[in-house]
């Protein structure tokens, strides 16, 4: 079995638009201050501009963890 875990941020945009960016493999243990911390940086210092309209506030975060289970094909 293997376990694959994203990080999801979710933004909303100056042209009123969603921007959801996925982060592969997330440090372990990560905290919600230190998400929440990272997303207000990133909005703050105008570090992503997706379609040329910058970030302006957080909508969301979340941990998804998804396992997968190989069947052997006989």
């Amino acid at each position: 079995m293997a376990a694959n875990t994203v990080l999801q941020l979710s933004f909303k945009r100056a042209d009123l638009k969603v921007t959801t960016m996925s982060i592969t493999d997330p440090k372990v243990g990560i905290t919600v201050a230190e998400v929440n911390t990272a997303m207000a940086a990133m909005i703050a210092k105008n570090v992503f501009a997706p379609a040329g309209s910058p970030l302006e506030a957080k909508i969301r975060a979340e941990l998804v963890i998804t396992d997968k289970t190989p069947f052997a094909m006989s």
